[in-house]
């Protein structure tokens, strides 16, 4: 990692200057009058830097970097996540999946929401195996990243998740189907729309899904 400090201000970029300033306790203000440039210049480059220095700090190995994003919150996790580079990418989806039966029900839950995020189609068949789970937290997850991975294959089991009563689970399953576009869940999703006891949100992700699947607003 570049030693970030006045001493190597010639190998500095201008954001790695701006950071630095940053860093030593001036805000985005006083940086933008130092260097002559506009507040939002100074905002970009130090969401790059923090982004840049954080992902260094990771470290190379596949556990290690999983270990550190788990501390992490989760808007931290999807920057840090987009500022890897493929072979690391790679390296995170197979550790999650070789472990993804080994670990205990938190990790498994973050496990299963990295593989969304990085989009992994050798994924698809290890998520659904978890929704057949009674954990509604694990489920809700599961529909997520299978939405996110945009798994065709998991046109079925997502469209049975619609019976769980508990509309929180639901809900993200109706998300998924509009995601992978599932044709065959428009019957169902219309049958909520017109389901006079369903809760309002469940109505509107219903409303939602149909919009992406035929590409026009529904009727209700």
């Amino acid at each position: 990692m570049k030693n970030l400090s006045w001493e190597n201000i010639d190998l500095l970029s201008d954001a790695d200057i701006s950071y630095l300033l940053y860093k030593e306790g001036k805000d985005i203000s006083t940086i933008s009058k130092i260097r002559g440039i506009e507040k939002n210049i100074v905002e970009r480059q130090i969401i790059e830097c923090r982004i840049k220095y954080r992902t260094q700090e990771l470290g190379e190995n596949p556990e290690k970097i999983i270990n550190n994003l788990y501390k992490c919150n989760r808007k931290e996790r999807v920057l840090l996540l987009e500022g890897l580079d493929e072979q690391k990418k790679k390296g995170l989806e197979n550790y999650a999946i070789d472990n993804l039966f080994s670990v205990n029900r938190d990790e498994c839950l973050f496990l299963i929401w990295l593989l969304g995020e990085l989009k992994s189609k050798r994924a698809i068949q290890p998520i659904m195996a978890f929704l057949k789970c009674t954990d509604g937290n694990i489920k809700r997850i599961c529909c997520s990243s299978l939405g996110k991975i945009e798994a065709k294959e998991a046109e079925d089991s997502l469209i049975a998740v619609l019976k769980d009563k508990r509309p929180q689970v639901k809900q993200y399953a109706i998300k998924a189907l509009g995601k992978i576009k599932s044709k065959k869940a428009v019957k169902y999703l219309q049958d909520i729309l017109n389901d006079r006891n369903e809760k309002e949100y469940i109505i509107k992700a219903a409303e939602m899904a149909l919009m992406e699947i035929e590409g026009s607003r529904c009727d209700v």
